[in-house]
């Protein structure tokens, strides 16, 4: 009973606090790591790129995806960190390592296939605005 009591505590009581609270998260995440802002910022820059570039539908929903995923994974990244910064409490273990480089090496593969997909997408039409 204690158990079922304590966990309707934590849950949200309205619809809208759910978005509130996720608007801070993203906040929080965007305060608190630089690598965030980096990758927002060369997303943006990609993004304003592809206007002048004039893409296809299908070409601008590869490049927002694979923007948005490598967004989406640094904020897991960011979460794998602080949870293991909390249940190690800042102490040095060899998993705990593991567990924080592994979350880092999901962002470096996302951002690896991004760029991929980006030199697909736009190597062409900058080759055609060049030559």
């Amino acid at each position: 009973m204690d158990l079922k009591d304590n966990k309707q505590n934590w849950k949200n009581s309205r619809f809208i606090d759910s978005f509130k609270y996720a608007f801070k998260g993203v906040q929080t995440v965007f305060q608190e790591e630089r690598n965030m802002r980096t990758h927002v910022f060369l997303g943006t820059f990609v993004l304003i790129a592809c206007l002048f570039l004039h893409l296809q539908p299908s070409e601008w929903l590869w490049m927002i995806l694979s923007i948005f995923l490598v967004l989406v994974i640094e904020v897991l990244n960011t979460i794998i960190e602080n949870v293991v910064d909390l249940i190690t409490d800042n102490h040095f273990h060899p998993l705990a390592k593991k567990a924080k480089d592994m979350a880092a090496a999901a962002v470096l593969i996302t951002a690896g296939f991004a760029v991929i997909v980006a030199l697909i997408v736009l190597l062409p039409k900058i080759w055609k605005l060049l030559f």
